[in-house]
């Protein structure tokens, strides 16, 4: 009697201290989470770099199913100055389950009082593609086979831009293009088609451009309000180093309205883009619609022609709190996005006929202040694709 005496006062210290203990161990949780939250916004605050690392799997209808491994750096060009914006460099490295290799270096950089900027990319590519020829009708009619479209694409691709203020929100400056493909084990109708018979299967583009810019964005990578409009002209010769001389004209406008009254992070966003070339212009550096970066869903390439036209509707909602962090904020890290476009591709603008629809969803998740990972979810016309990626698409 004794023994089972003592033996249910044990049980229910221990059922006691362990309810004890969990209710400890949630506060405590919060109170860390808190404090990383804290630590990590100081840090910020102060200018120091930050790195955040992932690993995650995706789907793109290139590359299949895929693991995607990489980090966002972040830093500040200028520590004492509390209204310039971090800059960053995001860096994936992705491996697929049809044997395609694709890594990536983005750099977003402010110099000092934001007087100019700096972007640049370095994108590695070794992968089985498919080529479905020029024009709209080649994109819609021919089925993608191994037979009829597929091939191995070898893609090393070197840009930067540099930006220099030259009056409040106006910026001018150069663009730099290096790029070499090589298409390899191609399929009988690739081999005979016009296109790649007149400019080949190994093709080296190097151009040199300026860039005229208006941008009053909050944010060069996710902006709440503003607007940018970005005209480019470029020329790749062979003076350069490229393989055909030709032009490339491009015009871009987008812009950012708050969306809520009470949540200043909810936005309508918008895209309009032209792009157009002239001279010896290769199949590799055609005007194409559809990427992971505006028309998500549409297979990259499938739709190709000199000139292109599309046009993009974005809604972007952050959740809020139901209660809020150390610093008093009730804004989360997760958030949505829906959109909607149209888009058409052509020999001449005056040529653009026939139009493609596009609609999609996606997943924002806040890895640091304004810099999101994104999870997206487009189709397109007979078309699907999933994306993971860094930044918002536009």
């Amino acid at each position: 009697m004794r023994a089972r005496l003592i033996s249910g006062i044990l049980i229910a210290f221990t059922f006691l201290s362990a309810t004890n203990a969990f209710g400890q161990k949630k506060f405590s949780v919060e109170k860390i989470i808190n404090n990383l939250d804290s630590l990590r916004v100081a840090r910020l605050e102060t200018g120091k770099g930050m790195f955040t690392p992932f690993i995650a799997p995706a789907y793109t209808p290139e590359m299949k199913f895929l693991v995607s491994v990489g980090g966002l750096y972040t830093f500040k060009t200028q520590k004492d100055n509390p209204r310039l914006e971090r800059s960053s460099i995001p860096i994936s490295i992705s491996y697929s389950t049809n044997n395609s290799f694709y890594g990536v270096i983005n750099l977003n950089m402010y110099g000092r009082d934001d007087r100019y900027r700096i972007i640049g990319e370095y994108a590695l590519r070794s992968m089985p593609d498919h080529y479905w020829g020029v024009g709209y009708s080649n994109g819609k009619e021919k089925d993608k086979s191994d037979s009829t479209t597929l091939y191995h694409r070898d893609l090393n691709k070197v840009l930067g831009r540099f930006l220099y203020r030259i009056g409040h929100d106006f910026f001018g400056g150069l663009f730099f293009e290096w790029s070499d493909t090589k298409a390899s084990y191609m399929n009988d109708e690739m081999a005979c088609d016009p296109n790649i018979l007149e400019y080949g299967t190994n093709i080296k583009s190097t151009g040199i451009g300026g860039v005229l810019q208006y941008d009053s964005r909050d944010n060069m990578i996710t902006a709440y309000s503003g607007k940018l409009i970005d005209l480019g002209v470029t020329y790749y010769g062979r003076l350069l180093g490229a393989t055909y001389e030709f032009w490339v004209f491009e015009l871009e406008y987008r812009g950012f309205i708050p969306a809520s009254k009470t949540n200043h992070r909810s936005t309508l966003a918008w895209k309009a883009k032209i792009r157009t070339t002239l001279g010896d212009t290769p199949w590799t550096k055609l005007s194409e619609l559809g990427n992971p970066y505006d028309f998500r869903g549409y297979y990259w390439g499938r739709y190709r022609d000199r000139s292109m036209l599309f046009g993009l509707l974005e809604y972007r909602h952050t959740f809020m709190r139901k209660h809020p962090n150390r610093k008093g904020s009730y804004e989360s890290k997760h958030g949505v996005v829906t959109w909607a476009g149209m888009g058409s591709i052509g020999e001449k603008l005056n040529d653009l006929e026939h139009w493609l629809p596009n609609a999609g969803i996606g997943y924002r998740f806040e890895i640091q202040p304004r810099f999101n990972l994104r999870v997206d979810f487009g189709v397109g016309v007979k078309s699907k694709g999933f994306y993971f990626n860094f930044g918002e698409g536009f």
